[in-house]
């Protein structure tokens, strides 16, 4: 025997899908035009829960009630629940400065090297910024394009040990590069 679903509003049906999973609770609603069936499956004194399932996911659906003495469920109206609005404000406004923080960290208009070395030397040292096209590291280094060893200079003299680490950090950066497109450059062996 067959049951309609939209006739079935109300009623407390166990549902299993195909994974085997078991879901009971009343049909609180039936879409025909996207075969979903919604089914409210809080427990009593608790908030109102629901679960959406495709109705190609369903293996089988079980009425486990008999039929409600009155058809109130289709008019039971659902009170809104709690929203920290402020919550959420301060979700976003965090997620929007992480998103600027790392927006700051990409390169505009510099070459892919350039972008992999800037990652390499901010990995490092914290402190790196791009400026334009040059990569600024301590406020004190600069590596210009095409961002060799020897494109480094020091905007306040000779600071040995910042200019030091960086040429160490662009010397490995360049010959992990070199050594990425010697292997991708092979096509077999």
């Amino acid at each position: 025997m067959s049951i309609s679903l939209e006739n079935i509003l109300g009623f407390k049906v166990r549902v299993t899908n195909v994974l085997d999973e078991v879901t009971e609770g009343k049909v609180y609603s039936f879409n025909s035009s996207n075969s979903t069936l919604t089914l409210q499956t809080n427990k009593k004194n608790q908030p109102a829960s629901f679960k959406i399932i495709k109705c190609s996911f369903i293996k089988s659906l079980e009425v486990s009630g008999e039929k409600p003495a009155s058809n109130a469920f289709k008019r039971q109206h659902i009170k809104p629940t709690y929203v920290d609005v402020q919550g959420i404000d301060q979700a976003l406004k965090s997620k929007i400065a992480q998103r600027e923080k790392t927006r700051v960290l990409i390169g505009k208009g510099v070459s892919k090297e350039g972008q992999f070395l800037f990652d390499l030397l901010y990995k490092t040292v914290s402190d790196t910024r791009w400026v334009d096209k040059a990569i600024v590291v301590l406020d004190d280094v600069q590596v210009v394009p095409p961002y060799r060893v020897e494109d480094i200079k020091s905007d306040n003299g000779t600071n040995s040990q910042s200019v030091a680490l960086v040429q160490k950090i662009i010397e490995r950066g360049w010959e992990k590069l070199e050594n990425d497109s010697e292997t991708n450059g092979r096509k077999g062996g």
